[in-house]
């Protein structure tokens, strides 16, 4: 129990002690699940991270274990149901549990629809949102035979609002929203915890190729690996199911929530300028072998 006679702020911090609790973190050698690997091995947490960089997680590795030399880094493709089955197996033998799994892994791509390649599509789709269905199916049978757990995924501001040229981007992670939400309903009776964190465009080298591609994101809407780290940790602390941040892209998906039509019209008249007829010599770009109605 906190002691009341400590300033607020420093109730807070004691309240948020992670010490000696196992955090598995998905896309963990950069970003956002970087950031959170720092942070939960700050609040004594045993850390373990995997990611598909051999070099990126050994970087991260060094400053986790400042804080937490317990803890590990594992190579794992998430896309891949066997290496995570395998790594998730590695994780309960070597530390008898996980107490929460973050699911932060995910790959972009800003481009239309119509010239999006099968094999990007189907990348995508098993990454950002199979990915997250791999790890909690490997690892939910542990957390409800212990009947204690917090799952945690990373979503986006994308998985709120239908984006231009990313229409991939928003299936797998509108997928990710809807899944977290079952999940939430199937789990709670259980003792387990589900929450979904959706930022807007984050400053990682994630979206570094889409900084300078219309439409850009108003500054009001990005956020801060830093920033996006301190909701994860006040949605588990506080157990809040949703969070959407920076407040600015909240107030959208709000007013998307309850204006929908008004919403998309206006949404519409600011992305048209950006839409571009493909090009002619597009093989893609034919009626053979469709039948029109008369």
């Amino acid at each position: 129990m906190a002691d009341d006679s400590l300033p607020q702020s420093k109730q807070i911090q004691v309240t948020m002690d992670f010490k000696d609790q196992v955090v598995l973190i998905t896309g963990a050698s950069s970003g956002i699940g970087k950031q959170l690997a720092v942070a939960f091995a700050a609040r004594g947490a045993i850390v373990i991270g995997c990611g598909r960089s051999i070099a990126r997680l050994k970087e991260s590795l060094k400053e986790v274990r400042r804080n937490s030399p317990a803890s590990a880094m594992i190579r794992c493709d998430v896309s891949d149901a066997e290496q995570v089955r395998s790594m998730v197996a590695k994780v309960l033998a070597d530390y008898g549990k996980i107490d929460v799994l973050i699911n932060n892994a995910g790959i972009g791509m800003r481009k239309p629809f119509v010239e999006s390649e099968l094999g990007a599509i189907d990348e995508m789709i098993r990454t950002n949102f199979l990915g997250a269905a791999y790890c909690a199916h490997a690892v939910l049978p542990s957390m409800i035979a212990r009947k204690s757990g917090h799952v945690v995924n990373i979503s986006s501001g994308a998985g709120k609002i239908g984006t231009l040229h990313m229409g991939v981007y928003c299936a797998s992670k509108f997928a990710l929203n809807g899944w977290s939400e079952s999940l939430y309903h199937e789990l709670k009776p259980l003792g387990i915890k589900v929450s979904v964190v959706c930022p807007g465009p984050v400053e990682t080298e994630f979206n570094r190729d889409y900084r300078d591609t219309e439409p850009k994101s108003p500054p009001a809407l990005r956020a801060t690996p830093e920033a996006v780290c301190r909701q994860v940790m006040k949605a588990i602390e506080k157990n809040k199911f949703e969070v959407i941040t920076p407040q600015w892209l909240a107030l959208l998906c709000a007013v998307k929530r309850y204006v929908p039509n008004l919403f998309r019209v206006l949404a519409q008249r600011k992305f048209r300028q950006y839409v571009a007829v493909p090009g002619r010599n597009d093989r893609r770009l034919t009626t053979r072998g469709t039948k029109r109605t008369q």
